[in-house]
């Protein structure tokens, strides 16, 4: 699993990362609160073919059944999940890669 928690590490993979337009969709929409730092608005997580979906709910600290995102898309090869913790805005954004079989069994049932 990737983390990515601050403005360094979101352009280094809107460069290079398999995911960049997604990233860079994000980016771009946040590019107005760039004078905070990105790890107090979100953090993305980039599933790798490996991870788990226990790893994934210990990465969030909270189980995935019932879902909790606010927000599924799959576009680019990439399930999108969004889910905002608190009343401050914060969230996560959660990019599943078609390799992960378990994570996207998880996703396709998402969207049934």
């Amino acid at each position: 699993m990737i983390t990515i928690k601050t403005w360094s590490d979101l352009r280094a993979a809107t460069e290079t990362h398999p995911a960049r337009e997604i990233l860079c969709a994000h980016a771009g929409r946040l590019e107005e609160f760039r004078d905070q730092p990105l790890g107090e608005l979100c953090e993305f997580i980039l599933v790798e073919p490996t991870d788990t979906i226990a790893a994934l709910e210990t990465k969030l600290g909270r189980a995935l059944d019932p879902p909790p995102w606010e927000y599924v898309d799959r576009s680019d090869g990439w399930y999108e999940l969004v889910l905002v913790t608190g009343d401050d805005g914060f969230g996560y954004v959660v990019l599943v890669p078609n390799g992960n079989q378990a994570l996207l069994d998880y996703c396709n049932s998402l969207t049934l």
